[in-house]
């Protein structure tokens, strides 16, 4: 992991104003999951360490950043992981072609692999990534199957398909389905948690604001239950936070919502039970309870 950190410095390193933009970005990171996902995948799959791999982890934590620049501009977010966000610091303008800039700097990495199929996986869950969020904000979803497509889209595409790369790029074709549906399990869980959270979650542990959801009217898989029910008007975000949030967890939505979480995690971890136990297997077994507990 420490080589994948060297990676995008190396990438990203340039002087100037342009180079306080970007050492700001790279002070923003989270616990990098998904270049992990792609490193643990390859060892799983009995990968000989080369640039390739180092590149492709690296390439999609770029892809990651990237996204979340774009998503706090769209948010009009304050903070990222306690820190102010690039468009509040720097401008919405400058922050856009940042984030195209991280974009350019993962593909540049993932067109040094040798396997040309690194680039059509990446290329497609980009794709899927943008129409998810395109078709959000073009028609709000109250829907639970409207909700599904979205957060797969959103987020489970791009950490299955970091387990897929990882094990493309180790040459075991056969489990790259598998673990692309692993990742897939722990993106659901990863995203049911913070939509919990967002109701839920202390503004200083999570390094951003609660209340986002609600106060972008996003539904989410608590306020579509919840409305379904009857437990809230469908005008829900005209109210008051503290009154949604109060009846969510009266009502025990937001419990129920996290065990729909803890199932994903339950799939997600009998999916490696067949593959051999080893130091990488039972580390990629205990990520999904680290999601679950918000450890990243």
């Amino acid at each position: 992991m420490q080589q994948v950190q060297d990676r995008i410095a190396q990438v990203l390193q340039t002087e100037g104003e342009v180079g306080e933009v970007l050492r700001h970005i790279q002070g923003t990171q989270g616990k990098s999951l998904r270049p992990l996902l792609v490193l643990l995948s390859f060892d799983l799959c009995g990968g000989d360490y080369s640039d390739d791999v180092l590149n492709v982890a690296a390439g999609v934590e770029l892809v990651h950043m990237a996204s979340l620049i774009h998503d706090d501009i769209i948010d009009d977010s304050d903070l990222r992981r306690g820190q102010t966000t690039v468009h509040r610091r720097f401008g919405t303008q400058i922050a856009v072609l940042a984030g195209d800039q991280l974009f350019a700097a993962a593909f540049h990495l993932f067109a040094l692999a040798k396997s040309r199929a690194v680039s059509k996986v990446m290329t497609s869950i980009i794709q899927d990534m943008c129409i998810g969020e395109i078709n959000q904000l073009l028609a709000p979803l109250s829907s639970e199957h409207g909700y599904w497509t979205y957060i797969r889209q959103k987020t489970a595409r791009l950490i299955g398909g970091c387990c897929r790369l990882g094990a493309l790029l180790a040459g075991s074709s056969t489990q790259e389905y598998v673990l692309q549906e692993f990742g897939e399990n722990l993106g659901l869980a990863f995203q049911l948690t913070d939509d919990v959270l967002d109701y839920r979650g202390v503004d200083n542990k999570l390094g951003k604001k609660t209340g986002i959801d609600f106060a972008e009217r996003l539904w989410t898989l608590p306020t579509i239950r919840a409305y379904r029910r009857g437990l809230i008007p469908l005008d829900w975000y005209n109210h008051d936070f503290s009154v949604i949030r109060s009846t969510l967890e009266r009502e025990r939505i937001l419990d129920e919502v996290w065990q729909v979480a803890r199932n994903y995690v339950t799939k997600a971890s009998n999916l490696l039970q067949p593959f051999p136990t080893s130091a990488t297997q039972q580390e990629l077994l205990r990520l999904p309870g680290q999601i679950v507990n918000r450890e990243f």
